[in-house]
């Protein structure tokens, strides 16, 4: 009896624990079979294609692969239709090399690599790829995330054909302003060629050439804007070396209009600086600067000329056009402070940067 009684407890307990194995194995399946239904879902509802493919190699060399399994959208995003079970060889024979070179890479290293290529057999579709090892290393399988980016990229190569053609038709225009440019100086040449003063038809020359190398400038940028520093390079490369000239300024973007107007004010200051200023000296020193200030929730760009090692800055008489151009500021409103100080010439430009900027 008490074998009996030992053997049923045994029994019992085996019973209990084949129960507990069966009850586990059961809840292991329903979440395998979740887990999935999950992934099958998923699989099925992403927008981007996506296969598992089995890499063939002649040595180390690989020569195909074969779609294990595909998603739904595989065809919309590649055109090859039926595709799972066969070999990419047999869909696309003229495939080039290099996809098989990149898909074999990762099979032997396990490296996932991200990368985007045109596939000219798939009608030169253009694909952004994520590729990665999947299962065992020994089985050669990939798993392949890819977008078709066709639309993309011919947006792109429209939009450089167009950039192409703007910078065609910009290097006409400057071409042709420049003959305008020129016709003009010649037709004044002509015209003025019997005034014996020959101050004030230099003085029209030079404000044509100014205008000129402000259109220069402004063509760089297809007319929409110009760099503040390069307008001052370019205007006082004119009439100083870099020993004379200090220059210093954050990035400002000049409207066509104010960069017109700035590039004539400073061809005025450079010339007063060369006549009567501190470019008289071969030391002398032009300092030119600009900040922005907050006036209010308004920012204002504040341009600084400043010169120094000439002789003492006087007053002028009288107010000729000159004069009267650097008093109209830096888009022709006014806003100057001049100063003639022992140390050389001095002033001070402002104006509203939205205005500055308008184009």
């Amino acid at each position: 009896m008490a074998r009996q009684v030992m053997t049923q407890m045994h029994l019992r307990k085996a019973v209990l624990e084949r129960d507990t194995a069966m009850s586990r194995q059961k809840e292991g399946d329903r979440k395998r079979y979740e887990s999935e239904e999950q992934y099958r879902l998923l699989f099925e509802a992403i927008e981007d294609g996506f296969c598992i493919v089995e890499m063939k190699f002649d040595g180390d060399v690989p020569t195909d692969y074969r779609f294990v399994e595909i998603n739904p959208a595989f065809a919309t995003q590649t055109g090859l239709v039926d595709a799972q079970g066969k070999w990419m060889r047999d869909l696309a024979p003229n495939h080039e090399q290099h996809w098989f070179d990149i898909y074999g890479g990762v099979a032997l290293s396990g490296e996932p690599v991200r990368f985007e290529h045109v596939a000219k057999e798939l009608s030169e579709r253009w694909f952004d790829v994520h590729a990665f090892r999947v299962g065992d290393p020994n089985s050669h399988r990939v798993g392949i995330l890819f977008t078709d980016k066709s639309e993309r990229k011919e947006a792109e190569n429209l939009k450089w054909l167009a950039e192409e053609a703007q910078t065609v038709r910009n290097e006409e225009l400057s071409h042709r302003m420049k003959n305008t440019f020129a016709m003009v100086q010649a037709i004044a040449t002509q015209t003025l060629r019997s005034v014996t003063d020959r101050a004030p038809v230099d003085a029209f020359t030079d404000r044509l050439h100014a205008l000129s190398t402000a259109h220069d400038v402004l063509l760089q940028q297809s007319w929409s804007n110009a760099s503040l520093g390069d307008v001052v390079s370019a205007v006082l490369a004119n009439f100083m070396s870099a020993k004379n000239l200090a220059v210093d300024g954050p990035s400002v973007d000049l409207g066509p209009r104010a960069t017109l107007s700035i590039s004539l004010l400073l061809h005025e200051l450079a010339t007063n600086a060369t006549k009567y200023g501190s470019l008289l000296n071969p030391d002398g020193l032009v300092i030119v600067t600009w900040h922005l200030r907050d006036l209010g929730g308004e920012d204002e760009l504040v341009f600084n000329w400043k010169e120094k090692g000439g002789p003492p800055a006087v007053e002028p008489n009288g107010k000729g056009f000159g004069s009267k151009l650097i008093r109209m500021g830096l888009i022709g409103t006014g806003g100057v402070d001049v100063r003639f100080e022992p140390s050389g010439f001095e002033a001070e430009f402002h104006a509203p940067l939205a205005q500055v900027q308008m184009s």
